[in-house]
Formats: structure tokens, C-alpha cells, sequence
């Protein structure tokens, strides 16, 4: 009898556990959300990529147009810095992006890549 309650035991805590590890991921999640529903207003015809800087979530964002500038935004939708690599004019956090991932893209874009919406954000 010992063993079933034992066992019973340890499988509620490690539930516990998962929960409550899980539940501490999704914060970030959930502020970068809010973060991106407000730059998917300004770039939803364009890319959207999530990348750290410094340690740090930030966003780089482009519309869908030829020669246009990449904009870096921080995890509260700041501007931070921008990237025109068509005229030259790079700010220096455009070289120091790490790990950057798209989870937005426009379908039918100038880049010939595939439609992205990682967090459904077109929806």
C-alpha cells in the first residue's frame, strides 16, 4: 500500500513541477505576443524575425518592399535601431544579432521565401 501512495506521490509532483516550469516559460511568451501583435500592425505586409541581442529578446522587422530598411526593436516595441544595407546606413546592433528565428512572413513575398505565422499572429 505504501508503494502505490508513493508512487502516486511522485507522479503528482513531478506534474507540479512541469506545471509550474511551464507556466514560467510562457511568460516571455506572452510579452513578446503583445510585442508582436503591435509591430505585425505596422509589417504585416512584410517579415517579422525574433533574435537576442546582449542576452536580450528584440525584433527585426521589414515591409515587403524592395530597398527597405530592417528596423530592430526591443522586447517592448522600441525602436532601437535601424539597418539600410541598400544605402550603407547600418546602425552597430545591426551586425551583433544572435539566434534570430522568422515567426512572421508575409505569403507572396519579394524574397521568394515561404509564408511564416509562428504565433498566428494574422489571424
Amino acid at each position: 500500500m505504501n508503494s502505490i501512495k508513493s508512487k502516486i506521490l511522485l507522479v503528482l509532483t513531478l506534474t507540479a513541477l512541469l506545471t509550474l516550469g511551464l507556466a514560467g516559460c510562457n511568460k516571455d511568451d506572452t510579452d513578446n505576443l503583445n510585442t508582436l501583435k503591435t509591430l505585425y500592425k505596422t509589417y504585416k505586409n512584410g517579415s517579422i524575425d525574433q533574435c537576442k541581442y546582449n542576452g536580450q529578446t528584440v525584433f527585426c522587422a521589414e515591409q515587403n518592399v524592395y530597398d527597405a530598411s530592417s528596423t530592430i526593436y526591443d522586447n517592448n516595441g522600441k525602436q532601437i535601431g535601424t539597418c539600410n544595407y541598400a544605402w550603407g546606413q547600418l546602425d552597430e546592433i545591426c551586425g551583433k544579432l544572435e539566434d534570430c528565428e522568422t515567426v512572421y512572413r508575409v505569403k507572396d513575398n519579394i524574397w521568394g521565401q515561404p509564408a511564416v505565422d509562428k504565433y498566428g499572429l494574422g489571424k
